[in-house]
């Protein structure tokens, strides 16, 4: 498969083919705190859009810390009609080392919509754990992808999704 855009000769390179070429970015200068919800919401930075009828490659790096109670749990927001799955990465619901050293992980492959636990597995928010999310998307209408997060359990400690975390998407075709 060639890679997005084609590049053909005699092109006409203009703002718009150009770019095409750049990885989107966003990106959390500063953290995130939710407290005593379970309801799903988007991050507030971690969010990007997608344009229709093409096949993209989006990464979450999602820096977190959360209480033994609250925990973490994620979902995405595609586009109407996407179609595709996620992978996730990370500390398992029931990860229980503070080091973050010797814990049981998460791997597995998701539709959007399911939810992904993680454990706080540090116990606080000054402590953060890494979770890694990845898709390839296949969009039939343009729209936002997005990181919808929560706790887990809701609990009056915060759960913080950190600086510094952040999410690129890549136009395949």
């Amino acid at each position: 498969m060639p890679q997005y855009p084609l590049i053909l000769p005699g092109l006409d390179i203009n703002e718009a083919w150009l770019n095409a070429m750049h990885n989107q970015f966003a990106f959390k200068a500063a953290h995130t705190d939710r407290s005593s919800t379970t309801t799903f919401a988007p991050d507030p930075d971690l969010v990007l859009p997608l344009t229709g009828s093409a096949v993209w490659r989006v990464e979450a790096w999602l820096l977190y810390g959360a209480g033994s109670t609250g925990d973490f749990k994620t979902s995405w927001s595609v586009p109407s009609g996407a179609t595709g799955n996620r992978s996730v990465l990370g500390p398992g619901s029931t990860a229980s080392d503070g080091g973050a050293d010797n814990i049981a992980m998460r791997a597995g492959v998701h539709n959007f919509s399911t939810t992904a636990n993680y454990n706080g597995v540090r116990n606080s928010t000054g402590n953060l754990s890494f979770v890694l999310e990845t898709a390839t998307i296949w969009t039939a209408s343009a729209g936002d992808v997005a990181i919808l997060w929560a706790q887990n359990t809701s609990d009056a400690t915060a759960t913080r999704l950190g600086a510094g975390s952040y999410m690129t998407a890549r136009r395949l075709a």
